[in-house]
Formats: C-alpha cells, structure tokens, sequence
C-alpha cells in the first residue's frame, strides 16, 4: 500500500535519490488531489529557487525540477531541464522515460542505455529498455531482451508483465496468460496485469469477468486511471450511471486536469438524466394505461353498472374526476356502490376525485400524493395498531386496507358515525409511521 503523506525531503535528498524512491514518491502525489496541488506548488519554488541559487545548488534545484516535471506529465519541458544535466546518469534515466511517454522510442532507449548503473536495481532500467522495444513494436527484440534478463529475475513481477505484454500483442493468447498468472503469484494485486486481463475480457466479451479484474485493479493507490475509464464504460453500458460517475470523479481527485475523465464524467450526468427522464415517461405510460381501463373489466353489482353508465363514467380516469359526493348525489347510487367502488380505486392506487381540477394525468396515485410505497399502502387496517374503538369505527365503514384509509379526508372521517377526534388523531399517528397520511383534499403535485 502506498502512503499518501507526500515527502519531498525523503525522495530527493542526496542518500535518497533513486529510481525507487522516485517512483514511489510519483504513486504518493497522484493518491490525492492536495498532493498533486503540493506539487504544482513546488514545481513554482523550485523555478524560483533555481533563478536565485549559486551553480552547485542550481544544478540540484535543476535536478529535482526536471523529475517534479515529468511527475507532473510535463514531459517536454522536463527535457529541456534535464538535457543540461545529461552527464548525471539518473538524469539520462527520466530523460528516456520522457522520450518514452513522447513516443520518441529511439531517444528512450539510448537515454536508458546511458543511464545503466544509475542505481543499484539495474533491472529497473534494462526492464524499461524491454518495455520501449516493445512499446515500439519490435516485439522479438522484446522478447530477446526478456529472455536474457529471466534466469536471473525470474522472480520479479514486471519481467513476466512484460513477457506477457508482448506474447499478448504477438497474439499468443495462451502463453501471455500463463505469465500474467505467474506476475499474480509474485504480486497478488499487480495493477497493469489485473487491467491487462481485464481488457482482454473486455474485448472478448466476457463482461462480468472483465468486472472482476476492473474492480479488482481500482482497488489499489493511486488510480489507475485505464481501468477505472474502461470500468466507468461498462457501468454505463450497463445503466449503472452512478457507479460509472463516481470512477470519473475517482480520477479527476487524483488528476484534476484529465480531459477525457471530464469529457466522459459530463457524458455520464447528461446519460443519468436521460435514464431518469425514461424511467419518468415509463411510469406516466403505467398511469395513462391504468387510468384508461374500462369500468366494465370489474365486477360490478349491477345497480352500480347502471348508475355509472347513466352519469356518463366509462373508464378508471372517469372515476378521479367525481368526488363522493357527486356519486352520492346521484339516485340510486348509495354507500354500497361507494364502497364497492372505492376498492376498486384503491386497488389500483386511485381515489375518488384526485384528478378534480388537474388537466394533466402525471402523480395523481396515492403512492406520489402520500409519499407511502406500495407495501405499505396495502398492509391491512387489522395489522394496525389501533384501539379496539377506533378499528370497530373503520370496520364498520368498510374500510380494509391502509391505503383505502390514506385515501380518505379528515373532514370525510369525521362525517361518518362513531369517528371521534380521539379516532381520527390515533388514525394520523399510525398512517404517519408508515409513511402514509390522510389525503387532504387537493393534489400535491
């Protein structure tokens, strides 16, 4: 695990300068936002310093920016810091990485060549060489050089990486992963094999193990940005916008000026929105087609039937635009049509007159307007707990479930015998714990 604590005095001072120690102190600046924010700040002291210092200062001054530069992605003005200082063989050494990430495979390569024996781990370096022929395309000058370097560190992670790499990139599919799986023994959490794998999931199709090897590469400090990129990718694909705007974000704490994870992340809130928008357009399509339904699907007494086709009510949408006083009203039509009705309304998540003055359809269920869930909405008034007063009063008005009892006003309750405000506020409390509440005579949109 790389410490996040960035310490600039350990990495460049004089005992402490080593290839090892450098890349190490890069992982530590790009494992949070303020470290990359403490190394800008110090890429400007160090030009300062430089302008002031005497030539022997200058010339370490000089050292340490070149490095902070290629650190900070700033690759060819790296260079021109440290071409002067080409006769320091660790100076040649970040002179070929910057030659390397320009893609300047020729320059890299006589740059590393310069700088063997700049440190004790010369693997490092002769690995790096390996990687350039490779990066370069010249896969069997790769190879050569892999070889050579395996009977004396065949134990090391990055050889098999890039043994693997390049039997990859040849095509030879079986044999790369029989080093990519000799790189996890060495190195359980190697970053560039878990991505190397995952990306070969990815593009044979084999979505969720490509997933697993994503998930598992994040998992280690600093980002590592291609996977969390091609994870991002696939959380999207997948509708998961959430997870896949939280892996751009992830990157852009780490590396505030990444274009693409800005480009992307902007694609992923615009996508959600969409995705929301869908969802939206689905449940009013739900409501529209629930509201249309025809009175004469449900089993209806005939008294009721008759009195419905006489007031002109033939669909659900019909029903939420009467109050239950306007069915009242109507001869022949009494408390039992209202109650036989009234089920049926609430079986559906309506309630009589809901739709009164509303020109449009949208959030007009009693699940938007009480902010209850369905669940709750169809627990039955037995499962409450209610005093055996106040259960005998709802019971008698026919009402059996939570939902039939949200849909009902206070005023309405109070209308009806053996309701008592004792009742009603026992009724509040217990709705008010699911969730539900009385409905309050107007839309709340």
């Amino acid at each position: 695990m790389v410490s996040s604590e960035l310490d600039f005095k350990e990495a460049f001072s004089q005992d402490g300068l080593s290839i090892e120690n450098i890349n190490t102190f890069k992982k530590q600046v790009y494992t949070t936002k303020e470290n990359h924010e403490k190394l800008e700040e110090e890429l400007k002291e160090l030009r300062s310093s430089i302008k002031n210092a005497d030539d022997a200062e200058a010339k370490e001054n000089k050292l340490i920016l070149g490095i902070c530069l290629w650190i900070a992605g700033e690759q060819k003005e790296a260079i021109e810091i440290l071409t002067e200082l080409k006769s320091r063989k660790i100076a040649c050494y970040f002179l070929g990485k910057c030659h390397q990430e320009l893609k300047d495979y020729e320059k890299a390569i006589d740059y590393f060549e310069r700088s063997k024996q700049a440190d004790t781990k010369e693997f490092e370096i002769l690995i790096d060489i390996a990687e350039t022929q490779r990066m370069s395309g010249d896969f069997q000058g790769a190879l050569k050089s892999i070889e050579k370097l395996s009977k004396a560190y065949d134990g090391e992670a990055n050889l098999h990486y890039q043994w693997a790499h390049c039997l990859d990139d040849l095509g030879e599919y079986e044999d790369a992963l029989t080093h990519y799986n000799r790189v996890l023994e060495i190195s359980p959490s190697h970053p560039d094999t878990l991505f190397r794998l995952a990306y070969d999931f990815d593009l044979s199709g084999e979505d969720e193990k490509a997933l697993e090897y994503y998930e598992k590469c994040i998992e280690e400090v600093p980002v590592y940005t291609n996977a969390m990129i091609n994870l991002g990718i696939i959380y999207e694909d997948n509708g998961e916008y959430e997870k896949a705007i939280s892996c751009y974000e992830a990157i852009l704490q780490s590396y505030p000026n990444h274009e693409i994870a800005k480009l992307y992340l902007k694609d992923a809130r615009a996508g959600i929105n969409m995705h929301y928008d869908d969802d939206k357009v689905k449940k009013e399509d739900i409501e529209i087609e629930v509201l249309n339904i025809p009175i004469s699907d449900f089993e209806l007494s005939v008294r009721s039937k008759n009195c419905l086709e006489r007031m002109n009510i033939k669909t659900l949408a019909d029903l939420t635009q009467v109050s239950e006083l306007e069915l009242l009203s109507y001869k022949n039509f009494g408390e039992t049509s209202l109650t036989e009705i009234t089920k049926i309304l609430n079986k559906k998540g309506l309630r009589l007159g809901q739709a009164v003055d509303e020109t449009k359809h949208t959030d007009i269920f009693i699940d938007a307007d009480t902010g209850g869930d369905n669940d709750n909405m169809s627990k039955p008034v037995s499962e409450m707990e209610l005093s055996e007063h106040c259960r005998k009063a709802v019971e008698k008005i026919g009402i059996e479930t939570t939902g039939e009892l949200a849909s009902k006003t206070e005023a309405e309750l109070w209308e009806q015998n053996g309701f008592t405000q004792a009742d009603i506020d026992e009724i509040k409390d217990q709705l008010d714990k699911l969730g539900l509440e009385l409905y309050s005579g107007n839309n709340k949109g």
